[in-house]
């Protein structure tokens, strides 16, 4: 989907990866059976979209006209103290009429607009939460309203569904999001009653944030929704199996499958291929964000999700070909306070070392870097923690005698192990990984020009810096103070890949590009949701022959993968990969249970290929999986 361009200084920012409907073992591409409908305000006669504001301090007040529609959250002393929520609605988008979803439709995928303004507060790096609402409002709602029991809406499967719909980062000033809320309108489709949604917020404090309303003037800065569904449902997408490439004489393969139509149209097959890249394998990394709620058995946290996470790691290690872990710092909450959390933390991450789990001879490498709640120590003046301390019990447990013995080891900057670096190979690829410690970076040039000097000296590795504090949550996200130094420092140096921290509860990346090198910055951060973390980690695969790096989030302990596009995306970067477009092989008609095939010349014994089909009706055309052969191997 191309973004949107706008008459006003707006920016359009996809906050969501759409998802694509799926037929059967295939992928779906465009289909000409497919409507898309957008409804705003003003656009093409349309007048049902209504947003409210309400709020906890002024209980009964109606806030039906602003311009800007504010969400927030206060607590103290455990008790919500202010709140604002905002409530969206479009009204008529169900029915028969030409500009209606037929009740029951398909729906493929749906996407809210909605925009930031230029006000300095309407911005905010924390995560807004949609819920659809499950009873009826109006335009006199407030705070203090019978359908809600005179107390704001709840998110407790009575008032509001109690798990999210959806959630985006409003980040920047100037901006449209693209929302994706394909699961409301598919339950709306359903039958459930249209009731629109809640904005809100489930953090214990909220910088506040605003969208414009469809009060203003500018027609294109009012909330849009915009709707594709399918309008021909009888027509049933065709499918295709038993994929095939068989040798066919020499330096040729024929190209084969079945199709299968319910409706036995005519089908339209067309192959492509192409060689396959040469390079290495794919490897993972994983990231271990803040775990201190883990360590000090805090806010739901259990010593139990950073053992989960652990042997997950080291399980899989062989199977996922994961060459190296990443902690990005607040392995504890206390630093220096309380011992009985090292302890906790040292027995999970020991377990990576030494063959036990793992089955290497080496155990998994990793690194862990400081964060500021390691840094804590005991405090003065009846304080029970100060900020500043020198991480004395992390180098008791993860210093440089504990590391200094270990292959990947590369050495620390200083008298103690609070920055340092690491080397390790996956494959062909080389890495350097530079670990460094909570607001240093931001106040020591002496520090940077260390690192600036590794990376030059291993100019052949690739560099990945983790440094506690990199950027905030958003896409793209703002640097912090440390991790915008290291880049500003290191980024003349070709090698830089890859800056990651955690430290601010959401996730966020950002693309900078300098002299033509492209470096990407990762925040991942989970403490102050569900059950303190709730075991969840970050996941990178390194995909060299693509020339990507695909982002993934999975919590061992819940079992559970988040597939929402802040924890599943995928960065481009160039390896080094030459890879060729897939071209057009043939094409050939077909029936339903009819074997198409087309003839694949001039391949090379010693290359590998890779192939797919499409298959179209007219109306509705389905992608295959990829498939591999290797013309050398046939017989």
């Amino acid at each position: 989907m191309k973004p949107t361009k706008y008459k006003h200084p707006f920016r359009a920012m996809m906050v969501a990866v759409l998802s694509a409907l799926l037929f059967s073992m295939a992928h779906a591409v465009p289909n000409k059976d497919d409507k898309t409908l957008v409804f705003q305000n003003g656009l093409d006669g349309y007048a049902g979209a209504l947003e409210v504001g309400i709020d906890q301090n002024k209980p009964g007040k109606l806030s039906t006209k602003p311009a800007n529609l504010w969400i927030e959250r206060g607590v103290k002393d455990g008790k919500q103290t202010s709140a604002k929520q905002a409530l969206v609605r479009f009204d008529g988008i169900f029915g028969r009429g030409a500009a209606q979803i037929p009740p029951g439709a398909n729906i493929s995928q749906a996407t809210l607009r909605l925009c930031i303004g230029s006000l300095k507060d309407a911005p905010t790096y924390h995560r807004i939460f949609l819920n659809r609402v499950l009873v009826p409002w109006d335009k006199n709602a407030a705070w203090k309203y019978k359908a809600w029991g005179d107390d704001g809406i709840q998110a407790d499967g009575r008032e509001a569904v109690a798990a999210s719909d959806a959630h985006f980062v409003p980040n920047l000033n100037n901006t449209a999001y693209e929302i994706d809320v394909t699961e409301s309108l598919r339950a709306w489709a359903r039958g459930e009653p249209n009731h629109g949604w809640v904005l809100h917020n489930i953090r214990v404090h909220l910088e506040a944030a605003a969208f414009i309303s469809s009060r203003v003037k500018q027609q294109d800065q009012r909330p849009l929704l915009r709707v594709t569904f399918d309008v021909n449902p009888a027509n049933l997408a065709p499918q295709a199996d038993k994929l095939t490439a068989s040798p066919a004489g020499s330096a040729a393969a024929t190209l084969s499958l079945q199709t299968t139509d319910a409706n036995n149209d005519p089908l339209n097959v067309t192959f492509y291929g192409r060689k396959q890249a040469k390079s290495g394998p794919d490897f993972q990394v994983v990231l271990l964000p803040d775990t201190q709620y883990y360590t000090m058995k805090k806010y739901g946290g259990t010593p139990e999700m950073f053992n989960a996470q652990v042997e997950w790691i080291a399980r899989n290690a062989r199977a996922r070909n994961i060459a190296f872990v990443l902690h990005l710092g607040d392995i504890t909450d206390t630093g220096d306070v309380y011992e009985e959390e090292w302890q906790i933390a040292s027995k999970a991450l020991y377990r990576l070392e030494g063959p036990a789990l793992s089955g290497l001879p080496g155990g998994v490498p990793y690194t862990v870097a400081v964060g500021n709640h390691d840094q804590r120590k005991k405090g003065s003046g009846g304080k029970l923690f100060e900020r500043g301390g020198g991480a004395l019990l992390y180098n008791k447990y993860f210093g440089v005698d504990h590391f200094s013995g270990k292959s990947y080891y590369g050495g620390h900057y200083g008298d103690d192990n609070n920055n340092y670096y690491a080397l390790f190979d996956a494959g062909a690829e080389k890495f350097i990984v530079l670990s460094l410690e909570y607001g240093r970076p931001a106040k020591d040039s002496a520090l940077l020009e260390w690192a600036a000097g590794l990376l030059k000296k291993h100019a052949d590795r690739r560099a990945i810096v983790v440094t506690h504090a990199t950027i905030f949550p958003g896409v793209p996200g703002s640097f912090q103070a440390d991790g915008g130094a290291v880049y500003e420092a290191l980024k003349a140096c070709k090698n830089l890949m890859l800056i990651i921290g955690g430290h601010t509860t959401g996730e966020g990346h950002r693309t900078d590009v300098y002299d033509g090198a492209t470096v990407h910055s990762i925040v991942q951060d989970f403490q102050l949701d569900q059950q303190g973390g709730n075991g969840f980690l970050g996941i990178l695969t390194f995909s060299p022959r693509d020339n990507q790096i695909r982002v993934a989030t999975y919590s061992p302990f819940a079992g559970r993968w988040r597939t929402d596009f802040a924890a599943q995306y995928t960065l481009d970067y160039n390896f080094g990969t030459t890879i060729e477009p897939f071209a057009k092989i043939g094409a050939a008609k077909a029936r339903s249970g009819d074997t198409p095939a087309c003839r694949w010349e001039g391949l090379e014994s010693h290359s590998d290929y890779e192939w797919f089909a499409e298959v179209s009706d007219g109306g509705k055309t389905i992608r295959t999986e990829t498939q591999l052969f290797k013309p050398a191997a046939q017989k």
